[in-house]
């Protein structure tokens, strides 16, 4: 049979980790690569019988994540985030494809967020690719950066199958929210600069509306009722920032010597 590893990039990731790792069970190896975390992170890992290696801290964690994934013995890897959870469906569905998909070397599937505990038709994202066979595939070196294949073909589960959907406790307060945004839109920066893009006035006007007319009402936001509305406002927000951000980098560069 073939060998799923699956690796966890942690820095003070605690709050979930139990959880995540009891879902494990089914996976022949698991390594978390910490980036020297200073709560119970690595404690709760070594509980779990977890393999434990580490990086040093980064902006982003695709260079870690990438480094992480050429550490496995498995002839799978399945990458998960400490804060969320494989269902029981999901991990035989794995299991299965790993033996059966002959040609398919990366699986995509569902990833239902969740906020304050509550699942949310807005934050529910369709595809997102987490498994692949060794050396198949790997992340962009940036921020947010997506998955790219580098051998064979891609597979997608079916948006439809929401059990097979990775449950991810994304937001436990509005005040981590807050402090993601901010520190995301800072990185988002450096993408920015080695993309050279510059500062538009119709994009920070404009984005941060579609943001919110995108969650709230293509990905019907309003039928999570408040939680919905409060999230679609704070998705808009990021984008705001995002540009925000860039404007004022923009006009310290040209207004040098003014008292900052």
């Amino acid at each position: 049979m073939a060998s799923i590893s699956v690796v966890i990039n942690t820095y003070n990731a605690q709050r979930v980790l139990r959880e995540c790792l009891a879902a494990l069970k089914f996976a022949d190896e698991i390594i978390v690569c910490d980036m020297y975390s200073t709560d119970d992170t690595v404690k709760i890992a070594k509980e779990f019988g977890c393999k434990i290696i580490y990086h040093e801290k980064a902006d982003c964690a695709e260079v870690a994540r990438n480094w992480a994934h050429s550490q496995i013995s498995g002839d799978w890897l399945l990458v998960v985030d400490s804060d969320e959870i494989v269902t029981p469906e999901l991990a035989n569905y794995l299991k299965t494809f790993s033996e059966n998909k002959d040609g398919f070397t990366t699986l995509s599937f569902p990833i239902q967020d969740y906020v304050w505990g509550k699942p949310l038709h807005c934050m529910y994202r369709h595809s997102v690719k987490r498994f692949w066979k060794k050396g198949c595939a790997e992340y962009e070196a940036h921020v947010h950066g997506g998955v790219k294949t580098l051998n064979g073909k891609d597979f997608k589960v079916s948006p439809s199958r929401k059990e097979l959907a990775l449950q991810h406790y994304h937001v436990d307060s509005i005040e981590s929210y807050l402090e993601k945004i901010n520190r995301y839109t800072t990185l988002e920066q450096i993408r920015f600069k080695n993309k050279n893009t510059k500062f538009s006035v119709f994009k920070l006007f404009v984005r941060p509306i579609y943001e919110f007319f995108k969650i709230y009402i293509l990905k019907k936001g309003f039928l999570d009722g408040m939680t919905g509305f409060i999230f679609a406002v704070l998705h808009a927000q990021y984008k705001f920032v995002q540009h925000a951000k860039l404007y004022e980098i923009e006009y310290k560069k040209k207004n040098p010597n003014l008292l900052y």
